[in-house]
């Protein structure tokens, strides 16, 4: 005998068999336990959850020998013709290649003969929402009214398209996703009949696969068995199904957290040379996220496969949850955008990296930009309170005159009775801050802030920044302020990269003096002489780019450089040196040298 498949082998053959649709057996059984039959029946559901396998299962239990009954005998000849289809009173018919009028019609003239062996005629038209406006016109009359030895069963996935004139003279039901647990415990079952070891993670990730279908994961299981050796493995599941891993996933994710742009690269490169496609690396990656967030709520619902894995436990507890959410809606994005992609492996490869590299926006330097406003707002609060301690206790200024009693013990002191003068201590100023000596420092490129870039020292300098603060050094206040407009996009021991949203910012930095002076600051904010470049965000965008493309090709990168000569920057200022004399030129001519005073700064 030839081999059958195993959806067919397995298929249902009576309700009990039938797997995660119970509210629709208990209904249909106890309507055939009390003869309470419908003239039509509409089920509505996904693939592969048991329409067209329900209503078979229907057809004989109605033509039973035993009838009524909830459960067919399988036994009788009317049972056993309708399972292997040769059943002249069972007629299954595929609308997606017979939708046309006349079909139907055929259909029409035909239902008021009588059944020939059985007790109802049963049609299953599958697919029902494929037929056209004139079939479905010409089904509308003898589905409202067929004879009474007729049993109509439509079956469809888009129950939408199917006009509600049909729905209404049908009783519906929706077929339901079966649920993990459910298809998992089915396969299972069928593995050990099937004499064949297993590993369980292996056949929880078929029914995760399976997306709610049966169908589906009888056919995986099938392809399985056969790919495997005496044992079902989850690496032979992830090699049939292209999914990934989960140690090569969190590899990923580790490299995204730690910024090492090179692994990230490679593990990529590594991936889609085994031929694994990019939706199914942020499949796999938003399926990780989402277990690692639901580990750090609830400490459970996670696969052991996953909580055994040491990496997986560091990244929950160094992960933050909005963090975790926040990149979730950014891998959702990324997976709608390679849809529609001619080159999903470049947005693959850019969206993790600008996943890495971005902070998110709830992060450090938000936090601290509303730290430092909040800390200003105590110190305000502070010092009205103590303006309103003194006013009370002196009385006020122009308020009312308060009542005095010469008796009481206070203007008896000594200290009304003589003349010496009060000594008033105002708070000492802080010593002004000395910047260390200049030290000119050595040249930095992006490639050697980028190959040897961690997250560690970006944060260190990102903490760092935070205690820029005009206020502590009003003689360098322009500098400060030019350095806190300043994006840090990476950093390593050797240096860091500071980019401007436009170039002008860059220039007015790079001047001569504010250079010398911002190198000084930064020393001085380090405890030692630390090197950086400037450059505008445009530049460094393209520069990032052409960075990981020469790595994904195996070469070492070497990238153009943003100009720190001040040879130009001198240039850029004597233009606006002379914008600015020719303004004062033209406002002199205007109102007359008598008129203008000019007030340098």
């Amino acid at each position: 005998m030839s081999y059958h498949a195993l959806y067919r082998a397995y298929r249902p053959q009576k309700f009990s068999d039938v797997v995660g649709q119970k509210h629709i057996v208990r209904t249909i059984q106890n309507a055939l336990k009390h003869n309470r039959l419908s003239h039509a029946y509409l089920f509505c559901g996904p693939r592969g959850t048991g329409k067209t396998s329900i209503a078979k299962v229907i057809a004989k239990a109605v033509n039973c020998i035993h009838f009524p009954t909830d459960e067919p005998c399988n036994e009788c000849a009317n049972c056993q013709t309708i399972t292997n289809g040769s059943n002249a009173d069972v007629f299954e018919i595929d609308a997606a290649s017979n939708n046309g009028v006349d079909e139907i019609r055929e259909i029409r003239d035909k239902v008021k003969y009588a059944p020939t062996t059985g007790r109802y005629k049963v049609y299953i038209i599958d697919e029902v929402h494929m037929l056209s406006t004139g079939a479905f016109n010409a089904l509308l009359k003898t589905l409202e009214e067929p004879p009474k030895h007729v049993i109509f069963i439509l079956a469809t996935t888009e129950p939408h398209k199917i006009p509600p004139t049909i729905i209404s003279r049908c009783q519906r039901f929706d077929f339901k996703q079966i649920s993990i647990q459910e298809i998992t415990d089915h396969l299972i079952e069928i593995t050990k009949q099937q004499n064949m070891d297993y590993d369980e993670e292996a056949i929880k990730l078929i029914a995760q696969l399976s997306e709610g279908g049966m169908r589906d994961a009888l056919s995986l299981l099938d392809q399985v068995i056969s790919y495997s050796n005496q044992k079902i493995l989850l690496e032979d599941v992830h090699a049939l199904s292209g999914t990934i891993s989960n140690h090569q996933l969190l590899q990923l994710i580790h490299a995204i957290y730690e910024r090492d742009f090179s692994s990230a690269i490679d593990l990529i490169k590594e991936l889609i040379e085994v031929g694994k496609e990019p939706s199914r690396i942020i499949d796999g990656m938003i399926m990780v996220y989402r277990d690692i967030l639901v580990y750090q709520k609830s400490q459970k619902s996670v696969s052991d496969s996953l909580v055994n894995h040491s990496t997986f436990t560091q990244l929950a507890n160094q992960l933050i949850s909005t963090h975790i959410v926040e990149y979730l809606f950014k891998l959702n994005k990324i997976q709608s955008e390679l849809k529609y992609s001619n080159h999903p492996e470049l947005i693959l490869e850019i969206g993790l990296l600008g996943l890495a590299d971005e902070e998110p926006s709830s992060d450090v330097d938000n936090k601290n930009e509303y730290q430092i406003q909040i800390e200003e707002l105590k110190a305000e609060i502070k010092t009205l309170k103590n303006l309103i301690k003194k006013v009370e206790s002196t009385g006020g200024s122009g308020l009312r005159e308060p009542r005095i009693n010469k008796n009481e013990s206070q203007f008896k002191m000594d200290l009304f009775n003589k003349s010496e003068p009060i000594e008033i201590h105002l708070p000492k100023e802080p010593d002004p801050i000395i910047l260390p000596e200049h030290v000119p420092q050595t040249m930095l490129t992006i490639e050697r802030v980028l190959s040897k870039a961690t997250r560690e020292a970006r944060d260190h300098v990102l903490q760092k920044w935070t205690q820029l603060n005009p206020l502590i050094m009003p003689e360098h206040r322009d500098v400060i302020v030019l350095l806190k407009d300043g994006h840090v996009v990476a950093a390593s021991e050797e240096g860091f990269i500071l980019t401007y949203k436009h170039e002008p910012g860059c220039k007015r930095l790079l001047r001569e003096d504010n250079k010398k002076v911002a190198e000084q600051i930064v020393a001085y904010l380090f405890g030692h002489p630390y090197s950086f470049s400037v450059m505008p965000e445009s530049f460094w965008l393209e520069q990032r780019q052409s960075y990981i493309e020469q790595k994904k090709s195996g070469i070492e990168p070497s990238l153009k450089q943003y100009s720190q000569d001040l040879k130009n920057v001198i240039n850029y200022n004597n233009e606006e040196q002379t914008k600015d004399d020719s303004l004062v030129d033209n406002m002199i001519q205007m109102f007359g040298a008598d008129l203008v005073n000019i007030i340098d700064g």
